[in-house]
């Protein structure tokens, strides 16, 4: 019952602002999500909601030379060594697929190190839009995971396994299940009144989402880097 007050809370907040000032960018921005045919948005909602779901697992399992482990709960306290050329398939960020990885890591929490180049063979579209090189300290860089994630990969001789939870994207997953009845019903309706609210997107990664880059506008901000690394970085960086 208090999910659903807070929903009437929230469609009261929209209520109040009809009428208000928009930014150009927002009006925009809105004008292209909220005037969709309702079939459209029905099918929108549920898409993001699923994908939502597939992001919180990552896994994957390569083949070839491959020597080490690497054990991650969360990247502050990352310790291992790992090295490898091998072929993998795999499911991660929204990208499934086949591609090849080659590997040279190791150290611990804040000094360990990694170079990686990924090499896509064949699968999701998605998957050829992922870097293409990890080098550098991980626990300043979101690159290959967030700072939050955890998980492990192994490599023994022949074969290699990796398996990986996002506490980020299961928070995102939550919050769009619950807002699931205001997405299908409320929402709509209150666009067609007129009053456009903005969406809530915890990772900025949803249908909505890719439109607001396409007009530069922007929700809730992803940093690239682990910010609070970048702070300590700078503090003991010397002075040459």
């Amino acid at each position: 019952m208090r999910v659903y007050a807070c929903l009437a809370a929230l469609v009261l907040g929209a209520v109040l602002l009809s009428g208000c000032a928009e930014t150009r960018s927002y009006h925009s921005y809105s004008e292209e999500v909220d005037n969709r045919p309702y079939g459209q948005t029905f099918a929108m909602v549920w898409k993001d909601w699923a994908l939502d779901f597939v992001d919180i697992f990552s896994v994957e399992v390569g083949g070839g030379e491959t020597f080490g482990i690497d054990i991650q709960p969360t990247e502050l306290l990352q310790f291992g060594a790992l090295f490898g050329d091998v072929m993998k398939m795999g499911l991660r960020d929204r990208a499934c697929g086949f591609y090849r990885e080659v590997r040279k890591e190791g150290g611990a929490s804040w000094f360990y190190y990694r170079d990686m180049q990924f090499y896509p063979i064949v699968g999701t579209p998605s998957l050829f839009e992922r870097p293409r090189v990890f080098k550098g300290f991980p626990l300043r860089f979101n690159n290959e995971w967030h700072w939050m994630d955890f998980g492990a990969e192994v490599g023994i001789v022949f074969i290699q396994f990796s398996a990986h939870l996002s506490p980020k994207q299961a928070l995102d997953f939550l919050v769009d299940t619950v807002l699931l009845p205001y997405n299908l019903g409320i929402k709509p309706g209150l666009a067609s009144a007129g009053v456009r609210v903005p969406e809530i997107d915890i990772c900025e990664d949803d249908t909505a989402a890719q439109i607001r880059r396409k007009y530069q506008f922007e929700l809730i901000r992803n940093p690239e880097m682990f910010e609070p690394g970048e702070v300590v970085n700078e503090m003991v960086r010397l002075p040459y």
